[in-house]
Protein backbone atom coordinates (compact mmCIF):
# COMPACT_ATOMS: atom_id res chain seq x y z
CA UNK A 1 0.00 0.00 0.00
CA UNK A 2 2.87 2.62 1.18
CA UNK A 3 4.61 1.58 -2.37
CA UNK A 4 1.63 2.26 -4.46
CA UNK A 5 0.73 5.35 -2.41
CA UNK A 6 4.58 6.75 -2.93
CA UNK A 7 4.14 5.62 -6.91
CA UNK A 8 1.26 7.39 -7.32
CA UNK A 9 2.45 10.66 -5.61
CA UNK A 10 5.76 10.40 -7.60
CA UNK A 11 3.74 10.32 -10.65
CA UNK A 12 1.36 13.32 -10.30
CA UNK A 13 4.52 15.15 -9.35
CA UNK A 14 6.86 14.43 -12.15
CA UNK A 15 3.77 13.77 -14.59
CA UNK A 16 2.37 17.65 -13.61
CA UNK A 17 3.21 19.39 -16.50
CA UNK A 18 0.93 17.08 -18.41
CA UNK A 19 -1.71 16.78 -15.40
CA UNK A 20 -2.39 20.10 -14.43
CA UNK A 21 -3.85 21.58 -18.07
CA UNK A 22 -5.75 18.28 -18.20
CA UNK A 23 -7.22 18.48 -14.54
CA UNK A 24 -7.91 22.71 -14.96
CA UNK A 25 -9.67 21.86 -18.94
CA UNK A 26 -11.90 19.41 -16.92
CA UNK A 27 -13.09 22.44 -14.75
CA UNK A 28 -13.10 24.51 -17.79
CA UNK A 29 -15.36 22.13 -19.39
CA UNK A 30 -17.79 21.41 -16.45
CA UNK A 31 -17.81 25.69 -16.64
CA UNK A 32 -18.90 25.13 -19.92
CA UNK A 33 -21.90 23.25 -18.79
CA UNK A 34 -22.88 25.40 -16.18
CA UNK A 35 -22.85 28.10 -18.35
CA UNK A 36 -24.95 26.02 -21.17
CA UNK A 37 -27.62 24.95 -18.16
CA UNK A 38 -28.08 28.43 -17.89
CA UNK A 39 -28.44 29.62 -21.28
CA UNK A 40 -30.87 27.30 -21.68
CA UNK A 41 -33.07 28.20 -18.62
CA UNK A 42 -33.25 31.95 -20.68
CA UNK A 43 -33.04 30.69 -24.26
CA UNK A 44 -35.09 27.32 -23.94
CA UNK A 45 -35.44 27.09 -28.16
CA UNK A 46 -32.06 27.35 -28.76
CA UNK A 47 -30.27 24.56 -30.48
CA UNK A 48 -28.07 22.55 -28.53
CA UNK A 49 -24.94 23.29 -30.74
CA UNK A 50 -24.95 26.78 -30.92
CA UNK A 51 -25.50 27.14 -26.88
CA UNK A 52 -22.15 24.93 -26.99
CA UNK A 53 -20.36 27.49 -28.99
CA UNK A 54 -21.65 30.04 -27.10
CA UNK A 55 -20.30 29.55 -23.76
CA UNK A 56 -17.31 27.55 -25.28
CA UNK A 57 -16.77 31.09 -26.81
CA UNK A 58 -17.69 32.59 -23.63
CA UNK A 59 -15.37 31.17 -21.15
CA UNK A 60 -12.28 30.91 -23.57
CA UNK A 61 -12.67 34.67 -23.93
CA UNK A 62 -12.52 34.94 -20.48
CA UNK A 63 -9.91 33.26 -19.61
CA UNK A 64 -7.71 34.36 -22.28
CA UNK A 65 -8.27 38.08 -20.95
CA UNK A 66 -7.77 37.38 -17.73
CA UNK A 67 -4.25 35.42 -18.29
CA UNK A 68 -3.20 38.23 -21.27
CA UNK A 69 -4.66 41.25 -18.28
CA UNK A 70 -2.35 38.69 -15.71
CA UNK A 71 0.95 38.44 -17.83
CA UNK A 72 1.02 42.27 -19.21
CA UNK A 73 0.49 43.26 -15.31
CA UNK A 74 3.56 41.03 -13.68
CA UNK A 75 6.11 42.35 -16.14
CA UNK A 76 4.92 45.92 -14.66
CA UNK A 77 4.94 44.65 -11.26
CA UNK A 78 8.41 42.91 -11.47
CA UNK A 79 9.28 46.32 -13.00
CA UNK A 80 8.70 48.41 -9.80
CA UNK A 81 9.87 45.52 -7.55
CA UNK A 82 12.89 47.45 -6.54
CA UNK A 83 11.37 50.42 -5.61
CA UNK A 84 8.93 48.87 -3.71
CA UNK A 85 11.63 46.82 -1.65
CA UNK A 86 13.41 50.61 -1.47
CA UNK A 87 10.32 51.48 -0.60
CA UNK A 88 9.55 49.04 2.65
CA UNK A 89 12.96 49.77 3.69
CA UNK A 90 12.54 52.89 4.25
CA UNK A 91 9.08 52.48 6.18
CA UNK A 92 10.70 49.55 8.68
CA UNK A 93 13.20 52.47 9.73
CA UNK A 94 10.92 55.41 10.35
CA UNK A 95 9.22 52.24 12.88
CA UNK A 96 12.44 51.75 13.97
CA UNK A 97 13.27 55.34 14.57
CA UNK A 98 9.74 55.94 16.02
CA UNK A 99 10.01 53.27 18.56
CA UNK A 100 13.92 54.42 19.90
CA UNK A 101 15.65 51.34 19.04
CA UNK A 102 18.87 51.44 20.33
CA UNK A 103 19.71 48.93 17.34
CA UNK A 104 18.47 49.88 14.04
CA UNK A 105 15.80 48.33 12.30
CA UNK A 106 16.16 47.86 8.38
CA UNK A 107 13.98 45.23 6.46
CA UNK A 108 17.09 43.08 6.12
CA UNK A 109 17.21 42.70 9.48
CA UNK A 110 13.40 41.42 9.69
CA UNK A 111 13.42 39.02 6.88
CA UNK A 112 16.79 38.58 5.59
CA UNK A 113 18.93 39.24 2.32
CA UNK A 114 15.91 39.62 -0.33
CA UNK A 115 17.55 39.28 -4.12
CA UNK A 116 14.75 41.53 -6.00
CA UNK A 117 16.47 39.81 -9.15
CA UNK A 118 16.11 36.52 -8.78
CA UNK A 119 12.30 36.77 -7.43
CA UNK A 120 11.68 39.33 -10.75
CA UNK A 121 13.26 36.26 -12.50
CA UNK A 122 11.15 33.76 -11.41
CA UNK A 123 8.08 35.86 -11.94
CA UNK A 124 9.14 36.55 -15.97
CA UNK A 125 10.16 32.76 -16.44
CA UNK A 126 6.71 32.33 -15.10
CA UNK A 127 4.87 34.49 -17.20
CA UNK A 128 6.52 32.83 -20.23
CA UNK A 129 5.60 29.10 -19.04
CA UNK A 130 2.17 29.83 -18.75
CA UNK A 131 2.30 29.62 -23.12
CA UNK A 132 2.56 26.71 -23.16
CA UNK A 133 0.40 25.09 -20.33
CA UNK A 134 -2.44 27.22 -21.72
CA UNK A 135 -1.63 25.74 -25.04
CA UNK A 136 -2.01 22.27 -23.65
CA UNK A 137 -5.12 23.27 -21.79
CA UNK A 138 -7.10 24.61 -25.26
CA UNK A 139 -6.12 21.50 -26.54
CA UNK A 140 -7.22 19.45 -23.73
CA UNK A 141 -10.45 21.40 -23.50
CA UNK A 142 -11.00 21.50 -26.94
CA UNK A 143 -11.53 17.75 -27.18
CA UNK A 144 -13.33 17.12 -24.28
CA UNK A 145 -15.80 19.33 -25.44
CA UNK A 146 -16.10 18.07 -29.02
CA UNK A 147 -16.05 14.40 -27.63
CA UNK A 148 -17.95 14.69 -24.28
CA UNK A 149 -21.00 12.73 -25.36
CA UNK A 150 -18.61 10.13 -27.55
CA UNK A 151 -16.60 9.74 -23.66
CA UNK A 152 -20.21 9.08 -22.30
CA UNK A 153 -21.15 6.44 -24.30
CA UNK A 154 -17.93 4.90 -23.85
CA UNK A 155 -18.45 4.76 -19.95
CA UNK A 156 -22.09 3.46 -20.56
CA UNK A 157 -20.20 0.33 -22.60
CA UNK A 158 -17.56 -0.03 -20.13
CA UNK A 159 -19.29 0.23 -17.53
CA UNK A 160 -23.08 -0.49 -18.29
CA UNK A 161 -23.15 -3.44 -15.68
CA UNK A 162 -21.10 -1.56 -12.90
CA UNK A 163 -24.80 -0.17 -11.35
CA UNK A 164 -24.60 3.08 -9.66
CA UNK A 165 -20.35 2.75 -9.35
CA UNK A 166 -19.92 2.95 -12.93
CA UNK A 167 -17.54 5.63 -13.89
CA UNK A 168 -19.74 7.86 -16.40
CA UNK A 169 -21.92 8.42 -12.75
CA UNK A 170 -19.06 9.03 -10.39
CA UNK A 171 -17.75 11.91 -13.85
CA UNK A 172 -21.75 13.06 -13.74
CA UNK A 173 -20.98 13.58 -9.76
CA UNK A 174 -17.92 14.85 -9.34
CA UNK A 175 -18.52 17.78 -12.06
CA UNK A 176 -21.63 18.61 -10.40
CA UNK A 177 -19.89 18.76 -6.84
CA UNK A 178 -16.70 20.86 -9.14
CA UNK A 179 -19.63 23.18 -10.57
CA UNK A 180 -21.38 24.06 -7.40
CA UNK A 181 -18.19 24.82 -5.18
CA UNK A 182 -17.51 26.61 -8.28
CA UNK A 183 -20.39 28.48 -8.23
CA UNK A 184 -20.17 29.21 -4.68
CA UNK A 185 -16.75 30.51 -4.98
CA UNK A 186 -17.63 32.65 -7.68
CA UNK A 187 -20.25 34.45 -6.12
CA UNK A 188 -18.32 35.22 -2.60
CA UNK A 189 -15.40 36.02 -4.62
CA UNK A 190 -17.50 38.27 -6.69
CA UNK A 191 -18.29 40.32 -3.70
CA UNK A 192 -14.81 40.09 -1.85
CA UNK A 193 -13.42 41.48 -4.71
CA UNK A 194 -16.02 44.60 -5.89
CA UNK A 195 -15.52 45.59 -1.78
CA UNK A 196 -11.19 45.21 -2.68
CA UNK A 197 -12.13 47.46 -6.28
CA UNK A 198 -14.00 49.99 -4.26
CA UNK A 199 -11.77 50.78 -1.97
CA UNK A 200 -8.65 50.57 -4.43
CA UNK A 201 -10.48 53.52 -6.52
CA UNK A 202 -11.46 55.76 -3.83
CA UNK A 203 -7.59 55.80 -3.08
CA UNK A 204 -7.08 55.90 -7.03
CA UNK A 205 -4.53 52.97 -6.76
CA UNK A 206 -2.97 52.28 -10.17
CA UNK A 207 -3.33 49.03 -12.49
CA UNK A 208 -6.74 48.61 -11.02
CA UNK A 209 -8.12 46.28 -13.61
CA UNK A 210 -4.62 43.82 -12.86
CA UNK A 211 -5.64 43.91 -9.03
CA UNK A 212 -8.93 42.62 -9.83
CA UNK A 213 -8.34 40.26 -11.73
CA UNK A 214 -5.46 39.06 -9.47
CA UNK A 215 -7.63 39.53 -6.18
CA UNK A 216 -10.44 37.57 -8.06
CA UNK A 217 -8.39 34.59 -9.13
CA UNK A 218 -6.58 34.52 -5.31
CA UNK A 219 -10.35 34.37 -4.15
CA UNK A 220 -10.70 30.60 -5.31
CA UNK A 221 -7.24 29.48 -2.69
CA UNK A 222 -9.24 28.98 0.02
CA UNK A 223 -8.55 30.40 3.70
CA UNK A 224 -5.43 32.44 2.41
CA UNK A 225 -6.23 33.39 -1.00
CA UNK A 226 -8.42 36.91 0.19
CA UNK A 227 -5.25 37.61 2.64
CA UNK A 228 -2.71 37.36 -0.27
CA UNK A 229 -4.74 39.42 -2.51
CA UNK A 230 -5.29 41.90 0.10
CA UNK A 231 -1.51 42.26 0.92
CA UNK A 232 -0.23 42.77 -2.87
CA UNK A 233 -1.76 46.13 -4.16
CA UNK A 234 -1.62 47.42 -0.14
CA UNK A 235 2.02 46.85 -0.48
CA UNK A 236 2.16 48.79 -4.04
CA UNK A 237 -0.24 51.44 -2.77
CA UNK A 238 2.73 52.27 -0.06
CA UNK A 239 5.08 52.69 -3.34
CA UNK A 240 2.53 55.08 -5.14
CA UNK A 241 1.30 57.24 -2.00
CA UNK A 242 3.75 59.02 0.39
CA UNK A 243 1.07 57.89 3.23
CA UNK A 244 0.04 54.65 4.57
CA UNK A 245 -3.19 55.29 4.93
CA UNK A 246 -3.96 54.04 1.51
CA UNK A 247 -2.60 50.76 1.98
CA UNK A 248 -4.61 50.72 5.49
CA UNK A 249 -7.76 51.22 3.86
CA UNK A 250 -6.90 48.82 0.67
CA UNK A 251 -6.26 45.94 3.18
CA UNK A 252 -8.81 46.76 6.22
CA UNK A 253 -11.98 47.08 3.42
CA UNK A 254 -10.52 43.76 1.87
CA UNK A 255 -9.96 41.76 5.30
CA UNK A 256 -13.67 42.69 6.48
CA UNK A 257 -15.54 42.34 3.23
CA UNK A 258 -13.96 38.76 3.45
CA UNK A 259 -14.98 38.28 7.39
CA UNK A 260 -18.76 39.78 6.32
CA UNK A 261 -19.20 37.18 3.55
CA UNK A 262 -16.72 33.89 4.87
CA UNK A 263 -19.14 34.47 8.17
CA UNK A 264 -22.74 35.15 6.95
CA UNK A 265 -23.12 34.65 3.31
CA UNK A 266 -20.49 31.55 2.61
CA UNK A 267 -21.45 29.34 4.99
CA UNK A 268 -25.48 29.41 3.94
CA UNK A 269 -24.34 28.97 0.02
CA UNK A 270 -21.96 26.25 1.12
CA UNK A 271 -24.50 24.77 3.66
CA UNK A 272 -25.78 21.89 1.05
CA UNK A 273 -22.74 21.44 -1.29
CA UNK A 274 -19.33 20.74 0.08
CA UNK A 275 -19.03 18.40 3.10
CA UNK A 276 -15.45 18.93 3.78
CA UNK A 277 -13.67 19.73 7.00
CA UNK A 278 -11.89 22.97 7.39
CA UNK A 279 -9.20 21.19 8.50
CA UNK A 280 -8.70 18.75 5.73
CA UNK A 281 -9.05 22.27 3.25
CA UNK A 282 -6.11 23.44 4.71
CA UNK A 283 -4.18 19.84 4.49
CA UNK A 284 -5.31 19.50 0.69
CA UNK A 285 -4.11 23.20 0.21
CA UNK A 286 -0.86 22.34 1.37
CA UNK A 287 -0.63 19.16 0.08
CA UNK A 288 -1.40 20.10 -3.44
CA UNK A 289 0.98 23.27 -3.23
CA UNK A 290 3.49 21.09 -3.04
CA UNK A 291 2.94 18.43 -5.67
CA UNK A 292 1.56 21.08 -8.40
CA UNK A 293 2.37 24.84 -6.70
CA UNK A 294 0.34 27.83 -7.49
CA UNK A 295 -1.86 25.67 -9.42
CA UNK A 296 -2.10 23.45 -6.74
CA UNK A 297 -3.43 25.37 -4.49
CA UNK A 298 -6.44 26.50 -6.91
CA UNK A 299 -7.35 22.48 -8.02
CA UNK A 300 -6.74 21.84 -4.17
CA UNK A 301 -10.67 21.43 -3.42
CA UNK A 302 -12.08 20.28 -6.71
CA UNK A 303 -8.98 17.70 -6.58
CA UNK A 304 -10.32 16.44 -3.05
CA UNK A 305 -14.19 17.01 -3.70
CA UNK A 306 -12.83 14.28 -6.68
CA UNK A 307 -10.82 12.11 -4.27
CA UNK A 308 -13.79 11.76 -1.80
CA UNK A 309 -16.09 10.57 -4.26
CA UNK A 310 -13.83 7.81 -5.43
CA UNK A 311 -13.20 6.68 -1.95
CA UNK A 312 -16.78 7.20 -1.15
CA UNK A 313 -17.99 3.97 -3.59
CA UNK A 314 -15.57 1.41 -2.35
CA UNK A 315 -16.07 -0.50 1.37
CA UNK A 316 -12.31 -0.37 2.17
CA UNK A 317 -11.94 3.14 1.28
CA UNK A 318 -15.49 4.46 2.42
CA UNK A 319 -13.37 5.86 5.82
CA UNK A 320 -11.26 7.89 4.15
CA UNK A 321 -14.04 9.87 2.76
CA UNK A 322 -15.70 9.93 6.30
CA UNK A 323 -12.64 11.16 7.53
CA UNK A 324 -12.17 13.50 5.37
CA UNK A 325 -15.73 15.03 5.38
CA UNK A 326 -17.08 17.82 8.18
CA UNK A 327 -19.74 15.83 9.51
CA UNK A 328 -18.51 12.30 9.35
CA UNK A 329 -21.84 11.27 7.14
CA UNK A 330 -20.68 11.61 3.82
CA UNK A 331 -23.32 10.60 1.19
CA UNK A 332 -21.81 10.38 -2.08
CA UNK A 333 -23.06 7.05 -2.33
CA UNK A 334 -26.22 7.25 -2.17
CA UNK A 335 -26.42 10.39 -4.00
CA UNK A 336 -24.97 8.79 -6.90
Amino acid sequence: MFTGIAAILALLYFLRDILIPLVIAFVLVVIVEAVVDAIKRHWPGAPAWLVSWIAGVLVIVTAAGGIFVLAEGAVQMVGQGPALASRLNGLVQDIGRALHLSVPLDLQSLIGQVNVRQVASVVLSGVQGIGGTVILVVIYFGFMLAGRRRITRKFDQIARSSGPSSPNRLVERAAADIRTYMWVQTVTGAMITLAAVLAMMAVGLNNILFWTVVFFLLTYIPNIGVTIGSIAPALFALLQFPTAWQAVVIFGVSQVAALVVGNVIYPKMQAETQNIDPIVTILALSFWTILWGLSGAFLAVPMTLMLMMIFGQFESTRWITAALSNDGKPDFAKKL
